[in-house]
């Protein structure tokens, strides 16, 4: 068995098969990775030749998943993400912190074109507020924090007045 960081290759199951008919290993063609993935040190010492099912529990609500061999070829070669990226969310956690940042973004739109007049609107600063806190309740990581701290020192100054 070959270890490198976050990969394991079972030289011996490489044509296994998962009970849904699916190969639970696939070639992987490390030429087709990003450049930076190129540059790893798994493909550098050429570690990586199959990707393989990952087991792995969603961090938002626990739940068990699959990061699929097929998912994986996808990810690295067709997408180019960084070869050492891995699932953290199960696919509706995932779907749901997208919504909440496509949710977010007319308010960072609106607060850049019209800063001046929010800065009182108690109602916009509420909500916006809300969906960075929901945000991060579903997300369960590390944020930047001081876009809402601004958010409830404005709220807390324009309801002083």
């Amino acid at each position: 068995m070959l270890f490198s960081i976050g990969w394991s290759v079972n030289l011996t199951s490489l044509n296994n098969t998962i009970p849904d008919g699916r190969p639970s290993t696939v070639p992987a063609d490390t030429g087709l990775w990003s450049a930076q993935s190129q540059n790893s040190v798994p493909c550098q010492f050429g570690w990586v030749t199959h990707y393989t099912d990952k087991e792995y529990v969603c961090r938002t609500c626990g739940a068990p998943c699959i990061f699929t061999a097929q998912d994986q070829k996808y990810t690295y070669e067709v997408k180019k993400a960084y070869i050492d990226q891995e699932r953290k969310l199960c696919r509706p956690c995932w779907n749901q912190s997208n919504a909440i940042a496509e949710q977010i973004k007319p308010y960072v739109t609106r607060w850049a074109a019209e800063k001046n007049g929010l800065q009182n609107d108690i109602a916009f600063l509420a909500e916006w507020l809300e969906l960075l806190t929901e945000r991060e309740r579903n997300l369960s990581g590390r944020f930047d924090i001081a876009q809402k701290n601004v958010l409830i020192k404005l709220i807390r100054k324009a309801g002083a007045r």
